[in-house]
């Protein structure tokens, strides 16, 4: 049978259709990276990178990523497509490239963005999230100076700042994140209806919850926030920026125990919340930018080790 006038052989076809997809993917892994090592792993043509039990990333640096970075860069949430849950993703990069250059600290991003100001909105973390101390800091520089190893022990690296506590690794586990949020999910249920988009989990293996009433503005008050007094135990994060809510609410976030951030940008809140916040022993960062607030109230907190973003009132 004679092939019809007008249309390439099937070989041929194919072979357009071979060289076309190639150039695709060679095309995009030129243009980011991170899908390029990805490729690469795929077909073995490069192994994934490990990190060893005993290495300075996995008792050094994992931890830090994990408190600090996974809830935007982990596996639930990859902010710029990074992930940083792993060491094999960390020097994987993102939509943008490399975040860390082994051996090279003043050319990794990561080094850039974590050294930013609280205020930029580059920075890493973001404002609102749990800073890095300057010794965390030292620790990510340490790490990618000697060369972002995967598996360097501890001990190879020297100047490191001395562990205050033992660093327990997180370990994940389902079915005890399920059971606790079994026990929230009626209520988690109720109120993500009603305020659709406000209340998210920080992590899929928690149950402690951030509620970010910003997303409403000046719709979101006193009584919207009491309405989640079911949950206030859980909450971990709280942004009542540019709301409604006011120091009626005081008593309200004292009832908050698991509290460790509070976003409180041009709000209305006043001292009276201040000294409800200085009750919760969790509480790490409190952003005031724009807010009423005054100076003394804020140094009872900064007394307390609260690392605190904005000035408030400057009366």
């Amino acid at each position: 049978m004679s092939r019809a006038k007008g249309y390439l052989p099937a070989w041929l076809y194919l072979a357009c259709v071979v060289l076309v997809t190639g150039l695709g993917i060679a095309g995009a892994m030129a243009l980011r990276p991170a899908f390029a090592n990805s490729v690469k792993e795929f077909f073995g043509l490069q192994a994934a990178p490990v990190a060893a039990p005993s290495s300075f990333y996995l008792t050094r640096v994992a931890p830090l990523f994990e408190a600090h970075c996974a809830s935007c860069h982990g596996e639930r949430r990859q902010k710029a497509a990074l992930r940083l849950d792993s060491v094999a993703f960390a020097l994987r990069g993102g939509r943008h490239g490399a975040v860390i250059q082994p051996g090279d600290v003043k050319n990794s991003e990561l080094m850039h963005r974590i050294t930013l100001p609280p205020s930029d909105d580059r920075a890493m973390p973001p404002e609102g999230k749990t800073p890095l101390s300057p010794d965390d800091v030292t620790v990510i520089r340490l790490w990618i100076a000697g060369g972002a190893s995967p598996a360097m022990l501890a001990t190879a690296i020297k100047g490191a700042p001395r562990l205050v506590r033992e660093v327990a690794i997180p370990t994940l586990d389902a079915e005890a994140a399920r059971r606790q949020r079994q026990v929230l999910a009626p209520d988690v249920e109720r109120l993500s209806r009603r305020y659709p988009g406000l209340l998210t989990y920080e992590s899929r293996n928690s149950a402690g919850l951030e509620l970010n009433a910003a997303l409403s503005g000046h719709a979101f008050g006193d009584e919207d926030l009491k309405a989640f007094t079911p949950l206030f135990s859980r909450l971990v994060r709280l942004d009542l920026s540019n709301t409604a809510v006011t120091d009626a609410s005081a008593r309200l976030l004292a009832a908050m125990p698991s509290l460790r951030s509070v976003r409180l940008t041009n709000s209305k809140a006043g001292d009276d919340v201040i000294a409800a916040l200085a009750s919760l022993k969790s509480l790490k960062s409190l952003t005031v930018t724009g807010s009423k607030i005054s100076q003394q109230a804020l140094s009872q907190l900064r007394s307390h080790g609260v690392v605190i973003y904005g000035d408030g009132d400057a009366r």
